[in-house]
């Protein structure tokens, strides 16, 4: 397969040489790039391998080769907005309350596609985003950790019930100035709370159990699952794809616990726009969708795609009126306010 996975840790490749590299291939090539097809650019904060997978099913399928940026979700956002005007991506992978604030910048463009089979819940009628998934703010607990540190204390129920001066340094998380997972579990206090003030209360309680903020959504299972710390804030298909590995993680649900829908923008002005959208409508295709729970293990948006194995249903949960708008709008005080408080 031809497809390119562009491995990018956070300062190991300048913005500059990125788009230089991009333009000089690209120059003289518009012709030779339309009649072939070209490739698409897809920046996703989806795992690795997953990610590596979609695009080759997509490439087998089209010819069409996927190169694949994969980071955080606030990094991808913050790199998003330094190629304003000269974009590198076709599609960029975020979460639905951050397509807004974007809209309005116009760094993303609206397309509205067939959506068949979509759940009408998960459609934005703006067009804006394209939903994939659904996933869900968990809380992974490692349970011989856990017996160790709380002297066998029953499982957490609530966020509330994580604040136990017995587990000072011994909670990890995600830093929400750079990942999408933490800000999503940031942002559901606020939403489960209903009020700034109980909610600033929770997380100044919170950081006080923290021993690390790490700069990806992903980290915190692994720190879990190996026993470094005794819980940690995670996506639901974070902690199943570890279980799954035969790690001693025990997945929590905490309630009302966060769902936000993640799915695919298309770059305003991007090299490939035709490409992209034929890649977003790939993508939300039934047979990417069960790709992508199988891989992933996250929620699906459609209802001809099996739930992935040991998920409970949503219908079992309690969930969080989760506002994806207001969430995307408040994103950038709420970061600034929480590295100002942390020091992060």
């Amino acid at each position: 397969m031809r497809t390119t996975l562009l491995r990018v840790a956070a300062g190991a490749l300048s913005l500059a040489l990125l788009m230089a590299g991009s333009a000089a291939c690209g120059s003289g090539g518009d012709d030779a790039a339309s009649a072939s097809g070209g490739s698409v650019t897809w920046y996703t904060p989806m795992p690795e391998e997953p990610a590596r997978r979609l695009a080759e099913a997509y490439e087998a399928e089209s010819g069409v080769e996927v190169k694949v940026l994969r980071q955080s979700a606030g990094e991808l956002l913050a790199r998003l907005k330094a190629e304003a005007g000269r974009p590198q991506a076709d599609v960029i992978g975020l979460a639905s309350g951050d397509a807004g604030p974007l809209a309005k910048e116009k760094l993303i463009r609206s397309y509205k596609p067939g959506a068949e089979g979509i759940d009408k819940r998960f459609i934005d009628p703006e067009g804006y985003w394209h939903a994939n998934e659904l996933i869900l703010m968990t809380v992974g607990v490692n349970a011989d950790r856990w017996k160790e540190e709380t002297g066998g204390a029953p499982l957490p129920k609530t966020w509330d019930e994580l604040l136990r001066p017995d587990l000072k340094g011994q909670l990890v998380m995600p830093n929400p100035t750079l990942s999408g997972t933490g800000y999503t579990f940031v942002a559901t206090q606020f939403f489960r709370t209903g009020d700034d003030a109980a909610a600033w209360k929770f997380l100044d309680e919170f950081h006080k159990l923290v021993g690390q903020y790490t700069d990806s959504g992903g980290a915190p299972s692994q720190l879990v699952a190996t026993g470094e710390y005794a819980a940690g804030v995670s996506f639901a298909h974070d902690l199943l794809n570890v279980r799954g590995a035969g790690f001693p993680i025990e997945v929590v649900y905490p309630k009302p616990t966060g769902v936000v829908i993640s799915g695919n923008a298309l770059v305003q002005g991007s090299p490939n726009p035709q490409g992209g959208e034929k890649f977003v409508q790939w993508l939300q295709g039934k047979k990417a969708s069960q790709m992508i729970v199988d891989l992933v293990h996250s929620y699906p948006v459609r209802g001809d795609v099996k739930l992935p194995e040991g998920a409970q249903s949503l219908a079992e949960l309690d969930l969080v009126d989760y506002d994806p708008v207001r969430a995307g709008e408040m994103r950038d005080a709420v970061s600034k306010e929480f590295a100002k408080r942390y020091g992060v």
